[in-house]
């Protein structure tokens, strides 16, 4: 029989590695400190909701902090605690230096449902029909945008919809014919800074009125933008983003790898980008120290593997099932009821600190990406010698391959 990672280790229903993956392990997030930078962002972004404010940060850090998986947990815990956001997640392209800023722009606005724009836009069409709403012409200064906004996307059927978006995200070469039925004649193609601004404010407030949630967007790999260089283009997105960020109904989160303020690409640091995000909502996502890491796979542990109770901290996100607290027989006999090792499995206790150290020094130091690929290919090798527990010799093995 085929061995599974899963059983050989005493997992918990829902859970069969260590290797946690942001999109499918999003309701995971291990480690205290991570916990507080999650709740900071979510708290803040609860207050600004309260006067239906869009709250603007810069998170940076260092490569393989865990930025990903934070994004994906921050998607997962708006849902899960019924905040008053529709969050989105966008990850950054490769941007060349002559980039359009609406390769981003498009990205931002496909990744809402198309069918819930619909619904939106088709509801709000009524209200307004009927006088209970004023028209977008009064909210979008462009009455092109206006009539995209207001009866393109709530048109019968997708197709008229997703053309809609697509024109509105300021894609080229969109069939237009459909599109000027409804009146007047399209420009091409929107590229400026205004159009995209106009957009935004549009949807906006088509969700704020009828959903009566502000729209998030929450841009990973943000340092992306550094390699737009080109002096139009830069000047182009500069314009953008200052539209962007100083509309009050939307919230937008940049996720920044950089390893210092001093490293973010220099559209963050442009006076009247700071200005507009706040100098406050610069928040640096630091490495975690040996007892931050220590605390952060313990955690991952005692949640992973069936030997006591779930951590608080993790209750209401695993399954029902996985809240069983009694520990196989196995599980017992293995650790010889030892509560030392019993807490260090799958390592033992002086392999689990020979580990810690050894990723707590060199290159990918206190990586907590880093430290989940290691505590997997150990689990890997534990597997394929037969043994039952990380020992001290396979810790020792793995510093000496590349990884």
């Amino acid at each position: 029989m085929q061995k599974k990672m899963a059983d050989w280790f005493f997992m918990r229903p829902g859970l069969d590695t260590f290797l946690l993956q942001p999109d499918k392990h999003a309701r995971y997030l291990f480690g205290a400190r991570d916990q507080r930078q999650r709740d900071h962002l979510l708290e803040s972004l609860e207050e600004a909701a309260y006067s239906q404010d869009g709250y603007k940060a810069t998170v940076y850090g260092d490569y393989g902090r865990g930025k990903t998986h934070q994004c994906h947990n921050l998607v997962s815990e708006i849902r899960r605690r019924d905040l008053p956001f529709a969050p989105v997640y966008v990850k950054c392209g490769a941007f060349k230096k002559k980039e359009p800023f609406s390769s981003l722009f498009k990205e931002m606005l496909y990744r809402h449902s198309t069918e819930e724009i619909r619904q939106v836009a088709k509801e709000y069409a009524r209200r307004v029909d009927e006088g209970e709403a004023a028209p977008l012409t009064d909210i979008v200064q462009s009455e092109d945008i206006a009539s995209v906004m207001s009866e393109g996307l709530g048109a019968p059927g997708a197709t008229a919809a997703k053309r809609s978006l697509r024109w509105l995200g300021g894609e080229p070469k969109v069939d237009l014919a459909m599109l000027e039925e409804l009146g007047g004649s399209l420009k091409p193609q929107l590229s400026d800074s205004g159009d995209f601004g106009d957009v935004m404010r549009g949807l906006s407030h088509l969700f704020i009125q009828i959903r009566n949630k502000v729209p998030l967007y929450i841009l990973d790999e943000a340092e992306r933008f550094q390699g737009v260089t080109e002096t139009d283009a830069y000047v182009s997105w500069l314009a953008a983003v200052r539209e962007l960020t100083e509309i009050h109904g939307i919230a937008m989160i940049f996720m920044v790898g950089a390893m210092t303020r001093d490293f973010l690409p220099n559209i963050f640091a442009e006076p009247e980008i700071v200005r507009r995000i706040g100098v406050a909502n610069y928040i640096e996502f630091m490495n975690p120290g040996r007892d931050d890491l220590r605390a952060f796979l313990l955690e991952q542990f005692q949640t992973t593997i069936r030997k006591g109770p779930v951590p608080e901290a993790q209750k209401e996100v695993v399954e029902p099932d996985a809240l069983n607290e009694a520990v196989p027989e196995e599980l017992f006999s293995i650790t010889e009821g030892d509560p030392r090792r019993l807490e260090a499995y799958p390592f033992e206790p002086d392999a689990f600190d020979e580990f810690i150290e050894q990723i707590a020094t060199g290159e990918m130091a206190n990586k907590p990406s880093e430290a989940q690929i290691r505590v997997q290919k150990a689990a890997q090798k534990t597997m394929r010698l037969g043994k039952k527990t990380v020992t001290s010799e396979i810790v020792e093995s793995l510093s000496g391959e590349a990884f």
